[in-house]
C-alpha cells in the first residue's frame, strides 16, 4: 500500500494501534531493489500481524514525513506501534535483518498453533484442539500451554495423559492456583471412572470373559470414562486370542478413530497390524 496524504493518519497512526506498521522509505533506484523485494515478499498484503506501507520519497507526503522523522537516506524502514515509531532499519542490511525483526512483531509458531487450538476447542473439535495444543507444547513448554493442554485432556476424558502431564510439575508450579484447580478437576474425573455401571460390567466380564456383548460394553464404558488404555488393552487382549471376532475388532477400530493425536492411537494401531500381518 502506498502512503498518500489521504491515508497517512489512518494507516500509520490508527492502524498501528492494532498491529505493527512497517513504513518503508525508498526510491525506484537499483540501490533499493533488494530491500523492496525482501519487504514485499516477507510481508504480504493480507498479513494479520504486520502492515507494510510504501513511502516513495519522490512524493511530497513521504518527503515531509521522512524529514519530520530525521531520516537521512534510503532505503529505510520505520516501525510504528500505538502511533509511535518504535524501531528502525536503514541501509543495505535491511534485507538481512528483516527476519529477526519480524519475529518481534509476529506471533511465534507455538502462538499460532495455540490460537488454532483454542478456535478448534470453541468449535467442539476437541481432538483437533488437543493435537494442535500438543504440537505447540513441543515448541514452547510454557505453563500456560501446558495447563491448557491438561485441561483439554481432562475435558476429553483422557485422564492418563492429563495425569502424566501434571506429574511433571515442579515445586513452584504446584503452588499455582491453576495447577491446583487442574488437580481438583482431574481427581473428580478419576472418581467418576469408578461408576456403578462400570463396576457391574467388570463383575460380568470376570464371570464370563468370552461374552462379546459384555466385553465390548465394558470397553466402551472405559473409553467414555477416560480409561482409553484400559479400553484398548481389554479389546487387544481378546484379539490376540481371536483376531477373527468382527465385533471386537470393529469396536477396537472405532475407539482408535476417536482419539486422533493421542499417542495411544499409533501404539495400538501398530499392535493390531502386528497381529494381522
Amino acid at each position: 500500500m502506498q502512503l498518500t496524504e489521504h491515508n497517512i493518519k489512518n494507516i500509520v497512526f490508527e492502524e498501528s494501534m492494532h498491529k505493527a506498521v512497517f513504513v518503508y522509505f525508498y526510491q525506484d533506484v537499483p540501490e533499493c531493489a533488494a530491500t523492496t523485494q525482501a519487504l514485499t515478499s516477507q510481508i504480504g498484503e493480507n498479513n494479520a500481524y504486520v502492515s507494510l506501507v510504501m513511502a516513495n520519497i519522490e512524493t511530497q507526503i513521504s518527503q515531509a514525513l521522512a524529514m519530520q522523522l530525521g531520516l537521512r537516506g534510503v532505503p529505510a524502514v520505520l516501525i510504528f506501534k500505538n502511533g509511535q515509531p518504535v524501531d528502525a532499519m536503514q541501509g543495505d542490511k535491511i534485507a538481512d535483518d528483516l527476519p529477526a525483526i519480524l519475529q518481534k512483531y509476529m506471533p511465534s509458531e507455538a502462538e499460532l498453533l495455540m490460537r488454532q487450538a483454542l478456535e478448534a476447542q470453541e468449535q467442539d473439535r476437541l481432538s483437533d484442539a488437543i493435537t494442535l495444543c500438543a504440537k505447540a507444547y513441543e515448541l514452547d513448554d510454557s505453563l500456560e500451554i501446558k495447563h491448557t493442554l491438561a485441561h483439554m485432556y481432562i475435558r476429553a476424558k483422557n485422564l492418563d495423559m492429563a495425569q502424566k502431564l501434571l506429574d511433571t510439575a515442579g515445586r513452584e508450579e504446584k503452588e499455582s492456583q491453576e495447577y491446583m484447580d487442574l488437580v481438583s478437576a482431574l481427581t473428580l474425573a478419576q472418581k467418576a471412572q469408578s461408576s456403578p455401571a462400570i463396576l457391574e460390567l467388570e463383575d460380568k466380564h470376570k464371570a464370563n470373559p468370552d461374552d462379546i456383548a459384555t466385553l465390548t460394553a465394558l470397553a466402551i464404558a472405559y473409553k467414555d470414562a477416560g480409561k482409553l488404555k484400559a479400553a484398548l488393552e481389554l479389546l487387544y487382549e481378546y484379539l490376540k486370542k481371536d483376531l477373527s471376532q468382527a465385533e471386537v475388532k470393529q469396536t477396537f477400530l472405532d475407539i482408535l478413530s476417536t482419539i486422533s493425536g493421542d499417542p495411544l492411537q499409533n501404539e495400538y494401531r501398530r499392535k493390531l497390524y502386528t497381529l494381522m500381518y
